[in-house]
């Protein structure tokens, strides 16, 4: 019969669809978090679904509403470390997971110690200066950014921002672009990471 045909091509198309989603869609990550979490001292996880975001954009700057109005979710994991730190094979781990799988890297940014200043000729008077506190020791932050594309557009995007003391794995569903990430830098538990996104090493 026809219709019976065009249902169950229809739902042929809907399995198929499904299949191609979940051969596109990463491994799970809870793994990998555990294992990232065995060794921190706080370990905090954040979800916003759609309507949560909803209802937070609207006490929100009016530019920033249209960017949460194309988002699905917002999962940020957040650890932080003692002086013993995470296992670095833990977080290669998350890393690991979305070397393809439909996401490109985009973005890795590592921060370097800022550069020593100029010495004074031998013999020169240096010239007086105010004494100040000693800087803190430089701790080094990687940023890498997967995104997810769809139709020519940003549909998804992972961030991983670490340093010694602290890791957060940050993973956003919907339509978002890096500049649309910057803006969104201090709400819903997004860490105010520093470095130009749009940049490569």
């Amino acid at each position: 019969m026809p219709n019976r045909r065009i249902v169950v091509f229809a739902f042929a198309v809907l399995i198929s669809t499904q299949l191609v989603r979940a051969q596109e869609a990463p491994a799970p990550l809870a793994p990998q978090l555990d294992a990232l979490g065995a060794r921190a001292t706080l370990h905090s996880d954040l979800t916003f679904d759609e309507s949560m975001l909803h209802a937070a954009s609207q006490i929100m700057p009016d530019e920033d509403r249209p960017i949460i109005a194309k988002l699905r979710s917002i999962t940020v994991h957040n650890f932080k470390y003692s002086a013993v730190g995470y296992d670095p094979a833990a977080l290669e781990a998350v890393r690991a997971q979305y070397a393809g799988h439909s996401w490109n890297h985009l973005v890795a940014k590592q921060t370097h110690p800022p550069t020593e200043p100029p010495t004074s000729p031998a013999g020169a008077t240096p010239p007086a200066t105010p004494v100040a506190t000693p800087p803190k020791p430089f701790d080094p932050t990687r940023t890498d950014v997967w995104v997810r594309m769809a139709h020519g557009n940003f549909d998804g995007m992972v961030v991983v921002v670490a340093n010694t003391r602290t890791v957060n794995v940050i993973v956003i569903d919907g339509m978002i672009s890096p500049l649309d990430l910057l803006h969104l830098r201090g709400v819903f538990g997004i860490p105010k990471f520093g470095g130009d996104l749009n940049s490569r090493e």
